[in-house]
């Protein structure tokens, strides 16, 4: 039997360092400008252009203006030590109870809005995005509910 508790504070002082080969699907363009001030899941201004390279241009197929996709990305870190706690007036909550761009892994999932797109070229214009010019983008995957005609059927709740 393993022992999943958490308290191995003894035994592992130091996480364990495992690297991972992560290929970007395209990169992200977008005009310069200021970062908001506190990273947000959905900035109703954010306005960019996912650029998909080659190979997967053929994965847009079925995606159509309107449609809500968490864009998956890598940004790169800051440089800052990593935070335990993060203040606010109700006290200093976890990183990971927070929207902090400083943490132990700088992997995004923002939520966007398809604007346009074209398939053929590779090229989607969304709204809701503030990231920086360049970053990789590592993923796209359309925000559904359990009946969204996008969801697979192995995955629909039956009503």
């Amino acid at each position: 039997m393993t022992d999943l508790s958490m308290d191995r504070s003894m035994d592992q002082p130091t996480p364990p360092t495992v690297a991972f080969t992560l290929r970007p699907i395209g990169l992200v363009r977008t005009a310069p400008r200021k970062r908001a001030r506190l990273p947000k899941y959905f900035v109703p201004g954010g306005r960019a252009t996912l650029e998909l390279f080659h190979p997967y241009r053929a994965g847009l197929q079925g995606l159509y203006e309107g449609t809500e996709v968490w864009v998956v990305t890598f940004q790169a870190p800051s440089g800052q030590a990593i935070r335990e706690t993060w203040p606010t007036a109700e006290g200093l909550p976890g990183v990971f109870a927070t929207t902090s761009l400083d943490r132990p892994n700088p992997i995004e999932f923002l939520r966007a809005r398809i604007r346009d797109l074209d398939p053929e070229k590779g090229v989607l214009h969304v709204m809701g995005l503030d990231l920086e010019d360049g970053a990789p983008v590592l993923d796209i995957r359309p925000v559904t509910a359990p009946h969204h005609p996008l969801t697979r059927t192995s995955e629909r709740v039956l009503s």
